[in-house]
């Protein structure tokens, strides 16, 4: 019968099938003694999530594929067929031929759902009528190789036949019926294959004659001049299609075929892709010879037809022992851990950051000598190893051990710089070392204990304490983000070093690291690092070339996209907290000038000047709301985790025309409020100075601006931007405030600029003003230009966009050159992180100008870099599983509805039954390839998905996920759709986990009953207090509702770090596999936490299909698999389009006489300073494009220098854009904005995207748009005719839920 369902997982023990809204195992007596339903306790099944994520497979495989009920099951008399039960592993007859009466019968699907975007060969989502329906696959197989002596094989055909049978029911009356109902009968067919004798043979299977209605195996050998036969094997359905109802009995379900040695124990399965074969025709590419060589062990032994194959291979073999295909195949991708303590070579290793604050150069020895020593004795291990590998790849080893020696030397150099008193500038690098140390060890703090309060609601107090508990483990370093600050720490001291030249032998040095692994700290830590050292260093050159590091943007810091920015500004913020508050500490050494952190992204995001910042803050107050507030861009306290809100914790200093965020955490008589609110502020001020005037213009607040305007005054230590911000460098001459070029200083306004005194309303002297003292402007030598800049997400910067950033990067190289001695040159250090990377050599040449240095760099194995190492899968390690679903002949909107059933229904499943481990699975991430795909799914959320998940549950023996008609789920996205105001909120919403005390399905019924109970009484006086419980789900509201879904395109793929994240479904594959690693990475990023990522691929894509097929070896080489990025700068194309910004942005920001606005009149074209631009730009063109590229620039250049001379001599002023001048002047423009018009010679674009005119499409108003053509033939599809066939219909779905049902419908 239908009801005698097999345990899901026997592996697990007795447990219940159904969903028990009481208590489970919780005993009579306990319930007897509870005084209220929810004081009865729950009981969970104890589990780990690694085990959980294993029962949640397990049941989306038995879903999807079946067969759910066991070989034999029964489905409901009112059931669907199994073609409607299950979405995947079906081979269909071979269809026949209909006639059009039938064909008209039929409503196509005119909704287009989701499809692709033209750009890949395909079969459309909307099908034709004659079409409808009849597509699907009628054969599955696979193609291998084995050697030439194996002259049989066997293999097992397996599938399951389902037909009708006549079970007993009960009526609504009790009284017993017959009825038909589905059930399954397993079928299989061993087989010895003769690979001797016809190269094609047709071995039917159901039938006598391979030529009848049947099933039958194709197999075709094709012997190869190499000794090799290569075998197909095809499982066919051709069984005629029935004429009438039953056509589910001609279909062929979970169907498989399993290929071993005749005697099932032998490796006889030859790879059909080896890294090792062909290394000859690899050539000189050394790039694909090293990833052969770190691929070596690596294989694919079979293709699949339609289907993916799994290979077993046993321990040590280079051939496989069985295959078999799969509708459902799965790979687990180990996990890469940075091995250290006992037991590793690195053992002994200091890694405390807390213990290298105080660390003498004696202890430094000793703590970091094993760090080097480690890493030398491994590569001399992996150097006598070369002699062991194919001869064609030992050269190629012996490079990759050459090129970690040289980064193994720079490590040790940057212990020696801080061990040895005798090295030059010692002093200051071990003084800069421990501020570092000091400041990342109160980053890694703050950080959590923000954490602690936000997910958990610990007070901060709270939050100290189990942060302070965990002693040196809140606070130390990898061993590769150590070693990666060490070996850039003699090029960040000395300003001279080679690695900084102002030429192409520059290096930039790309930490290249899976993602989670902890690159951001790595970068942090340099960070810290070169704020202390310019601070020590202080003014250095001089004459004309003496640069004031004391003051000035140290570090420049750039994204691609807003959402990455916007949740690392909150980490980089808590970092310049904590050397804030050494500066506070210590200014003596560290200077009065505060550590601030800037974020320079694009006015969507951030204002642009004080009066729009306080038009928005007087907004938030007026209402109460601080939603549209995006002066504000951190949520929560840097330092200590306090709640922060635009109406409360925004201040207005208009004098200064400054705009203070304060904490909130400080209240009079409070012992320890934090140092960054108005009342700690006031203690550190009033305790430091007595004049009031004095203290009113040091009010700093939290150092953080949002506003461009004082960015560009106060030029924060660390500034974050977009890399699109950097288009602004043509139009913006404060903009070069940034890179050092500046004159005066107003005490206080910051430094001037003629183009922003009058916005700021600043001038050569201002009188006292309330508190505030009169003050005079004061000359100031230039600053220091970046010594650091940190590009991150590397293979973000590639196509169009990198193309253009690749331009406009000549142009900051410029700004940040800087001569700190006589005839000598240096530019900034740069850094670089990704997780996936290919021809980066190439990449970063076009892109910076430089050399390329990987850390920590690959050698012989791509499973050990000796700072990073994968590890097996274990409950410890679990790696990240991937889970490939691709739903042959079904279109891909019911394969999303049905797919995302499942994983709702098995998440609430596990919830209910192993409680808080089942977490990671209740929040389900969908990935996107465009936004129309999401919008799609966003529609089938609202509506299919919420009906079935009602109530399939129950049905299956599983919980539902809802608990009643008027739920919905809770749908949160990360696209370019939401505001940039909203994504803060959403990344700290996305971090709420599943409450076990009232989320399971049992609580919420019984929470909704007493909070319903309690109502009953209208008067609020007299209404009882409800269960501490009810009123905990109470309280959450809606903004503290868990998420069930998170849908999100490409914005999600970098910077997003919510550690409760385990499971997603990307739609698709991806356009790129960088893009794949990234996206998927997202998910069981947290060990305790590990993730599921189900790939749904599209069947009519024949790209999906490809990936599907060869799924297992993909996903075990995809790191191998990532597209090489193309990045052009120096192409006539790109040239045309930015040329002209780039030449503009470093000549107006080189030098303070052609800054203003009205300058361009005066920029001398055939001067020195222009000249020197021009040579180098010609210079980095040639190193980076060859020499026709440099040809191409200099053309270009001519022509704008030409139209620029032009332009001078007109009548009116000539400045950089129209505007205003001085006493009425008019200033004409000499450029053109991007727009609408033609692109010509002095067109510059205000983003970096804007490369092209955009097409403005104008609909007509009040729906005209959808009017039918005039004299259009009206017509309508019929949807039923009485006379059709005579064909029995299921009365309900294919869980026999009918939608016509009261307890079914919605």
């Amino acid at each position: 019968m239908a009801d005698d369902q097999e345990d899901l997982f026997p592996e697990l023990g007795d447990r219940q099938q159904g969903l028990d809204l009481t208590a489970g195992a919780v005993s009579e007596s306990v319930k007897k003694q509870a005084s209220h339903a929810l004081d009865v306790p729950q009981s969970f099944m104890p589990a780990t999530s690694f085990e959980v994520r294993d029962a949640f497979e397990e049941i989306v495989r038995r879903d999807l594929l079946g067969p759910w009920g066991g070989d034999t099951e029964e489905f409901p008399p009112k059931a669907g067929g199994p073609r409607e039960r299950y979405l995947v592993g079906m081979l269909g007859p071979k269809p026949s031929r209909r006639s059009p009466d039938e064909d008209a019968g039929e409503v196509p699907e005119t909704e287009i759902g989701v499809e692709g975007d033209g750009s890949e060969g395909e079969l459309p989502e909307v099908l034709t009528p004659q079409n409808l329906g009849r597509i699907w696959a009628s054969s599955m197989g696979l193609s291998f190789a084995v050697p030439g002596d194996v002259d049989v094989i066997s293999v097992k055909a397996s599938w399951g036949r389902y037909h009708k049978t006549e079970v007993m029911v009960e009526d609504a009356k009790g009284r017993e019926r017959t009825a038909r109902a589905w059930s399954r009968e397993p079928v299989s067919h061993p087989l010895e294959i003769r690979l001797d004798g016809e190269a094609t043979q047709h071995l039917p299977l159901t039938m006598e004659r391979a030529e009848e209605p049947g099933v039958l195996l194709v197999t075709a050998v094709r012997p190869q001049r190499d000794g090799r036969r290569v075998v197909e094997l095809t499982l066919v359905n051709q069984q005629a299609e029935p004429d009438s109802g039953g056509a589910d009995t001609a279909w062929l379900f979970q169907t498989e075929l399993r290929v071993t040695a005749l005697d099932g124990a032998s490796c006889v399965f030859l790879p059909i892709d080896d890294p090792l074969d062909d290394l000859e025709a690899v050539g000189d590419d050394a790039e694909e010879l090293h990833l052969r060589l770190l691929y070596r062990d690596e294989r694919r032994y079979a293709s699949g037809r339609n289907v993916a194959v799994h290979a077993t291979v046993d321990m040590g073999e280079r051939c496989a022992r069985e295959l078999r295909t799969t509708w459902l195949p799965a790979y687990n991708v180990p996990a890469t851990v940075a091995p250290v303590g006992e037991g590793t070579d690195l053992a002994g290793a200091e890694m405390s950051m807390d213990a290298l604050v105080t660390a003498s150069p004696e202890e430094l020895t000793a703590g970091l000598l094993p760090l080097t020593d480690g890493y030398s004795a491994w590569l001399g291990r992996q150097r006598d190893r070369i002699s062991e590998l194919p001869e064609p790849l030992r050269d190629t080893a012996a490079t990759a051990v050459f090129e970690a020696e040289k980064a193994a030397a720079r490590i040790s150099e940057g212990v020696a710089l801080l061990s040895d008193p005798k090295r030059p500038r010692h002093t200051d690098a071990l003084a800069a070392f421990r501020f570092a140390n000091e400041a990342m060890a109160a980053q890694r703090r703050r950080t959590e204990v923000g954490r602690l309060r936000d997910e958990q609601g610990m007070t901060f107090e709270q939050a100290m304490t189990e942060v302070e508990r965990r002693g040196s483990e809140a606070a130390s370093w990898r061993p590769f983000q150590l070693a990666f600050v060490l070996l850039n720490l003699p090029s960040l001291t000395d300003p001279e070093h080679a690695e900084r030249a102002a030429d192409a032998s520059a290096v930039v040095d790309l930490l290249f690291f899976p993602t989670g692994g902890g690159k951001t700290e790595a970068y942090l830590g340099l960070t810290a690092y070169t704020f202390a050292i310019r601070r020590l260093q202080g003014v250095v050159g001089s004459g004309a070339d003496a640069r004031d590091g004391g003051y000035g943007v140290a570090v420049l810091m750039r994204y691609t996209l807003r959402l990455l920015t916007a949740q690392q500004f909150q980490r980089a913020a808590a970092l310049v907290c904590a050397a804030e508050a050494q500066r506070r500490r210590d200014p003596a050494t560290w200077g009065e000038e505060p550590f601030r952190i800037g974020l320079w992204v694009g006015g969507s995001v951030s204002p642009n000047s004080y009066e729009e910042a306080e038009g928005q803050i007087l907004a938030a107050r007026a209402t109460g709301n601080d939603n549209r507030t995006n002066v504000l861009q951190t949520l929560t306290c840097p330092w200590c985790g306090e709640k922060l809100t635009g109406d409360r914790n925004l201040h207005l200093d208009e004098d200064r025309q400054r705009v203070l965020l304060y904490c909130g955490r400080g209240m009079e008589g409070d012992p320890d409020p934090c140092p960054f609110s108005r009342l700690g502020e006031d203690r550190l001020l009033t305790s430091r100075f007595d004049d009031p005037g004095e203290i009113a213009a040091r009010r700093e607040g939290l150092p953080i601006l949002t506003v461009d305007e004082e960015i560009y005054r106060l030029v924060p230590s660390l500034v974050i931007a977009t890399v699109d911000k950097l288009a602004q460098l043509p139009w913006r001459g404060q903009a070069g405030h940034l890179f050092g070029r500046v004159g005066q200083r107003c005490p206080r306004h910051g430094y001037r600029h003629a183009d922003l005194d009058d916005q700021v309303k600043c001038g050569s002297k201002h009188h006292a003003k309330g508190k505030l003292p009169k003050v005079v402007s004061q000359p100031v030598i230039r600053l220091r230009p970046p010594d650091l800049i940190i590009q991150d997400e590397l293979h973000l910067i590639s196509g169009a966009l990198g193309t253009t950033v690749g331009l406009f990067e000549a142009a900051v190289d410029e700004l940040c050159t800087w001569s700190p001695s006589p005839g000598r040159l240096t530019g900034p250090k740069i850094v670089a992180s990704t997780a996936t990377t290919k021809r980066a050599r190439l990449q970063v040449l076009r892109i910076f100008g430089r050399e390329l240095a990987v850390f920590p760099p690959q050698v012989v194995d791509v499973s050990d870099t000796f700072f990073s190492r994968q590890v097996p899968v274990t409950p410890k390690t679990p790696g990240r599983r991937y889970l490939g679903v691709c739903a042959h002949g079904t279109r891909l909107k019911s394969a999303e509805i049905r797919l995302a059933e499942i994983l709702f229904l098995a998440g609430q499943t596990m919830f209910d039954r192993y409680g808080e481990p089942a977490d990671p699975y209740m929040t389900l991430v969908g990935y996107f390839n465009a936004t129309r795909e999401l919008a799609g799914m966003r529609r089938y959320l609202d509506d299919d998905v919420t009906t079935r998940i009602r109530t399939h549950g129950g049905k299956k023996g599983l919980s539902n996920r809802l608990a009643s008609k008027f739920d919905l789920l809770t749908v949160v996205e990360l696209t370019s759709r939401i505001s940039s105001g909203d994504i803060s909120e959403v990344l700290k919403r996305l971090e709420i986990g599943f409450d076990q005390d009232v989320d399971t399905s049992r609580r919420r019924v019984e929470v909704r009953a007493e909070i319903a109970d309690a109502m009953k009484e209208k008067n609020k006086e007299k209404r009882r207090r409800i269960h501490p419980l009810a009123e905990r789900y109470r309280r959450r509201g809606t903004d503290r509702q868990p998420v069930d879904v998170v849908l999100a395109t490409s914005m999600l793929q970098v910077g997003v770090d919510v550690s409760r994240f385990g499971l997603m479904v990307v739609t698709g594959q991806p356009k790129n596999t960088a893009e794949y690693i990234q996206a998927s990475s997202r998910v069981g990023r947290d060990s305790e936490r590990p993730g599921l990522v189900v790939t749904l691929y599209n069947w009519s894509r024949p790209r999906d299909l490809a990936h599907y097929e060869d799924f297992e070896h993909y996903h075990a080489t995809f790191y191998r698999q990532v597209e090489a990025l193309s990045v052009t700068p120096y192409t006539r194309r790109a040239l045309d389009r930015g040329a002209t910004g780039t030449f503009v942005a470093a000549v107006r920001n080189a030098e303070e006489s052609h800054s203003r606005n009205r300058d361009a009149e005066d920029v001398p074209l055939s001067g020195e300073v222009v000249g020197r631009i021009v040579d180098r730009f010609l210079t980095r063109a040639e190193a980076a494009g060859d020499e026709r590229g440099r040809d191409y620039l200099h053309e270009r250049i001519k022509v704008v220098i030409d139209r620029w001379e032009q332009a001078k001599a007109n009548a009116a002023r000539l400045g950089y854009e129209r505007r205003k001048g001085g006493k009425g002047e008019i200033v004409v423009n000499l450029l053109e904005r991007a727009g609408n018009g033609r692109w010509g010679d002095l067109t510059v674009g205000n983003s970096m995207r804007e490369t092209e005119n955009e097409i403005n499409l104008l609909l007509p108003p009040s729906g005209e748009f959808f009017n039918p053509a005039y004299g259009a033939t009206e017509w309508a599809f019929q949807t039923a005719t009485e006379d059709g066939p005579d064909v029995e219909l299921a009365s309900g779905d294919e869980m026999g839920v009918s939608t016509l049902d009261e307890k079914g419908g919605r």
